[in-house]
């Protein structure tokens, strides 16, 4: 049986909720004054009823109908005429016969949401009742029962509650009881102060756990989330080999693109690199890889014998489906001279660098609509072997060649081992960064930047025994 859930009507807002809060469920808004809970609160009574027919009903315990009314007609939500058409009910009274009421199932209250089918309730604010506690435990007590009243009746409720300056958050006896609990803040960027809103429990169904900006405007709020979906859909793209990549890219790779993975050494690479060979064959593709050392086909034979992956990649080395082209020449087959060196004195001596680049061109001409060449780069090792200067003349090259060509390359670089300054050089050329990191016992995965403007919330990345060898955990 399907989830039934409460769509706030609130833009942006039920995204982060994965459609909404559960039926019945008690949502806790917390917030500091001026946060905005309570255009929330009347934002999700007026949405239920002119968009989902469920008729709602507003309790305050601070401001009178008439303010209620007019604070919500400056959004354009006339309450008067939807009170006209029983669809709504402003009540104004205190928390002591409020609770009297809806705790002995009858009186005002009662009859007030029977009268009209309400199906949601705000109440603003749940902070008024501390006054009828006398401890921490009464007062949890006393909001337990006031929830179980309101669920009794059939409500999704909605309880608004003033946080004080310097609250901790998840210390205190409402957010215990309720089962959804939304946190609303201002919090400083730069000079000026921000609304954002935070799921911080939701229980039984998934949530965004991130903050989110959000704006109050003339039509009420709206939420603008942390996180990117894809613009569009790539008519044609590569794999990078592992399907959940594929996915977390937007639909993989378009040819064409540049894009940069920042690994952390914590990573085995090679997986990546040995899942891309595997890709690369079954696409009928060529993957040329520009080393620095002699050793990197063996290198890469050991690695693939690691985990189990030698006889694909040895016929791939051995069949010229995949090509170690050597920087510095060794190894390295005659090559038309179709690239020069710039006329710098700096420059004499790498002569070997652009004949490699030639070598790379001359193996692109080659290529065609069916059979597209890639580029895996080990951008860490080719620093630690070329000055900038000349690793950003061969990066510059490699870019000009797959966008020429409608090849595609992939880099891979440790962000720690290399100057920031250089980090960033490399970031502004690329189509897209994937950002892999670890932090304490585990790992993690963000794309930060694709073609489609693609940003994905951060999730938790482990390594598997068995193909692709990597398997991401869901937010």
């Amino acid at each position: 049986m399907p989830i039934q859930r409460v769509p706030t009507g609130v833009p942006g807002f039920d995204d982060l909720m994965y459609g909404g809060f559960l039926e019945g469920d008690a949502v806790l808004v917390a917030g500091a004054p001026g946060t905005g809970k309570s255009t929330f609160g009347m934002q999700f009574l007026y949405e239920g009823i002119v968009r989902y027919n469920e008729p709602g009903f507003f309790i305050t315990f601070e401001e009178f109908p008439q303010q209620i009314y007019r604070d919500a007609m400056n959004f354009g939500w006339d309450f008067r005429e939807l009170e006209e058409e029983d669809k709504l009910k402003v009540l104004f009274t205190s928390p002591d016969l409020m609770y009297q009421d809806i705790k002995r199932n009858e009186g005002i209250f009662p009859e007030m949401i029977r009268e009209i089918g309400a199906k949601r309730v705000v109440v603003d604010s749940i902070t008024h009742f501390r006054r009828l506690a006398d401890n921490p435990g009464d007062l949890r007590e006393v909001i337990y029962s006031l929830i179980n009243a309101l669920k009794r009746e059939g409500l999704t409720p909605l309880l608004l509650r003033e946080m004080v300056e310097g609250e901790v958050v998840g210390t205190v006896a409402e957010e215990y009881t309720a089962d959804a609990v939304v946190h609303l803040t201002m919090d400083r960027v730069n000079e000026q102060r921000m609304r954002f809103v935070e799921i911080l429990k939701s229980r039984g169904s998934r949530h965004v756990p991130a903050k989110s900006l959000f704006f109050i405007s003339n039509q009420g709020i709206e939420v603008v989330s942390p996180y990117q979906e894809p613009f569009f859909r790539y008519a044609e793209a590569i794999s990078v080999g592992a399907p959940e990549f594929d996915s977390l890219l937007g639909g993989g790779i378009p040819y064409g693109a540049f894009y940069l993975f920042e690994v952390s050494p914590e990573f085995h690479q090679e997986i990546f690199e040995l899942n891309f060979i595997n890709e690369t064959v079954r696409a009928n593709d060529l993957l040329f890889e520009l080393v620095s050392s002699g050793s990197r086909k063996e290198r890469l034979r050991s690695a693939a014998q690691s985990f189990g992956l030698q006889d694909d990649v040895n016929s791939a080395l051995d069949s010229g489906v995949v090509r170690i082209i050597n920087l510095f020449g060794e190894e390295m087959e005659t090559a038309l001279p179709l690239l020069s060196p710039p006329e710098d004195e700096e420059m004499e001596g790498d002569d070997a660098v652009f004949e490699a680049l030639n070598q790379l061109d001359q193996a692109f001409q080659q290529t065609s609509l069916s059979q597209r060449g890639r580029v895996f780069l080990d951008m860490t090792r080719l620093l630690t072997a070329v000055d900038d200067d000349l690793f950003f003349i061969v990066l510059n090259a490699v870019s000009d060649m797959i966008k020429q060509y409608g090849g595609v390359c992939l880099g891979f670089v440790n962000p720690d081992a290399i100057p920031s300054s250089t980090r960033e050089k490399i970031r502004m050329q690329t189509d897209g960064i994937v950002h892999m990191w670890k932090d304490g016992n585990y790992k993690y995965v963000q794309v930060v930047k694709t073609v489609n403007s693609v940003l994905t919330p951060i999730h938790g990345i482990v390594e598997t025994v068995s193909p692709p060898f990597v398997k991401l955990l869901q937010y």
